[in-house]
């Protein structure tokens, strides 16, 4: 189960990682070509003369503008803009953006800069959860193999099973174990859980079993359960 667990989020990490590398590179492919656009563009005043409503598929309304401007000697009629903004009207004078080389290519200054930067922002923030859930995997790895090697071991007794209900992972809620340790010569109990479980603990564990759990010297704060080697010993799931 474990492995099935690693080889799932394995999956989850590459496919974030694609889809937000896709996003950043097409979010930097719009910027580099509108910065070239934007060193050879010269600046023009056009003319809307035509702003048309209509209802797109998902029902919100959307608006087509139509500029004429003229451009090296020659007047340009009905130039579709592919831009709208709130208080466009027509026969508005606008400033525009013109491709000396396709004068009928023209934009607005900064109107693709919202959609480059949305492209941007969501493929960092797809990458960047992916490096995140990495970056805490890694970290939790390190500190489960410190404890388990030069931490101090307890015998706890198992308390309860009981399922994570706010945790879902394809469809499936994980178990915890909590586990309880007496010091006798402190008089003190102190109550842990293990880390999420995806087999039932309940096929080789039951309240009253002891189980260990590992903790940081005194700090008994940062612990480990260790569910995992019990488990491994007597569950072999083949599902």
């Amino acid at each position: 189960m474990k492995q099935k667990r690693n080889s799932f989020m394995t999956l989850f990490c590459a496919i974030f990682l694609i889809v937000g590398a896709i996003f950043f590179a097409v979010g930097l492919t719009m910027a580099i070509r509108d910065s070239g656009f934007r060193e050879r563009a010269e600046e023009i005043t056009a003319e809307i003369t035509e702003i048309s409503s209509y209802r797109g598929s998902d029902g919100d309304r959307r608006h087509s503008v139509y500029v004429t401007y003229q451009y090296g000697g020659r007047t340009y009629e009905e130039i579709a803009l592919n831009f709208y903004r709130s208080g466009m009207r027509e026969g508005q004078e606008i400033s525009l953006l013109c491709d000396p080389e396709n004068p009928e290519h023209v934009k607005a200054p900064g109107a693709m800069l919202l959609l480059e930067l949305v492209f941007l922002l969501i493929g960092i923030l797809f990458m960047g959860i992916v490096l995140v859930m990495i970056a805490i995997s890694l970290t939790r790895k390190r500190r489960r193999k410190k404890i388990l090697s030069s931490g101090k071991r307890l015998s706890a007794i198992v308390e309860q099973i009981a399922v994570n209900t706010s945790y879902v992972m394809n469809g499936r809620n994980p178990y915890q174990i909590y586990c309880y340790y007496r010091d006798e010569y402190k008089d003190v109990i102190y109550r842990f859980k293990s880390e999420n479980l995806w087999i039932n603990p309940s096929v080789a564990l039951q309240p009253g079993d002891s189980i260990d759990v590992y903790v940081d010297g005194e700090d008994y704060s940062r612990y480990h359960v260790d569910a995992e080697s019990i488990l491994d010993k007597r569950v072999k799931d083949y599902t």
